[in-house]
């Protein structure tokens, strides 16, 4: 289990914040990880300065000033598509909603203390997974989350890193090394010494070039070799990553 969890809590109740708050404490307590975590009474005070920091995000659905839940989880996948959401809600008949905003399960007012504590566990097995494949990119002093398989390759522009992912493309200014050990994934494999490729995305190794995702990188003649057992072992699953 990580070191840290981080956590924002979004519910116009303050008691329930309260409660909620109790039992993370007493589970991050059993399960030897610290707690750190933000509450917010309006769903518009969530979103306008969020950064994809949060590893978990529980939801309110219905708020006294008009506000929905499910339409402030719309506005949050927009900006973050891999948190993990679970929505709280006195309303057990709006909850089925959350699947169109990939929410991971929603919890019944008021929150009992047993039915909560099995719900994280499945939610805690989820955040591992969701952090695994994620990685925070910082473009024009704004951090957002990528999705590690999504990203197509990356090149070098200046003193930039380029993330060509099927998100977008995201540049940051960082080195293609230090991207590399961001990404931390066997399956990134540089053709040249300025593009790194998820092999994922390889459709095709040609003399010297290779086609990605429909895009047609150049193959260093240094790098060939490597790269041509890399895909080989990526296609006889002996190459596996997050």
């Amino acid at each position: 289990m990580r070191e840290m969890l981080s956590v924002a809590i979004v519910d116009d109740e303050a008691e329930e914040r309260r409660r909620l708050r109790g039992y993370l404490d007493e589970v991050a307590q059993q399960k030897g990880f610290r707690l750190c975590a933000d509450e917010y009474e309006t769903g518009d005070a969530f979103l306008v300065q969020y950064q994809p920091m949060y590893d978990l995000v529980f939801l309110d659905i219905d708020f006294p000033n008009g506000q929905n839940g499910i339409e402030i989880a719309r506005a949050l996948r927009r900006i973050d598509t891999t948190v993990v959401l679970i929505f709280v809600t006195n309303m057990a008949q709006l909850a089925v909603e959350g699947y169109e905003v990939d929410a991971l399960d929603f919890i019944v007012k008021p929150i009992d203390r047993y039915a909560f504590q099995l719900k994280m566990t499945r939610a805690l097995s989820r955040v591992a997974l969701a952090s695994s494949e994620r990685i925070a990119v910082r473009q024009e002093g704004e951090m957002r989350g990528l999705k590690v398989p999504l990203i197509r390759y990356l090149t070098i522009d200046g003193h930039y890193v380029i993330y060509h992912s099927r998100e977008g493309d995201f540049s940051e200014y960082i080195t293609l090394a230090a991207a590399e050990k961001k990404l931390n994934s066997p399956l990134f494999c540089r053709c040249n010494r300025g593009c790194l490729v998820n092999l994922r995305f390889v459709s095709e190794i040609r003399r010297d070039t290779c086609v990605v995702d429909g895009d047609e990188l150049a193959v260093a003649r240094t790098q060939r070799a490597e790269f041509l057992k890399a895909y080989a072992q990526f296609l006889g699953g002996t190459r596996q990553g997050g």
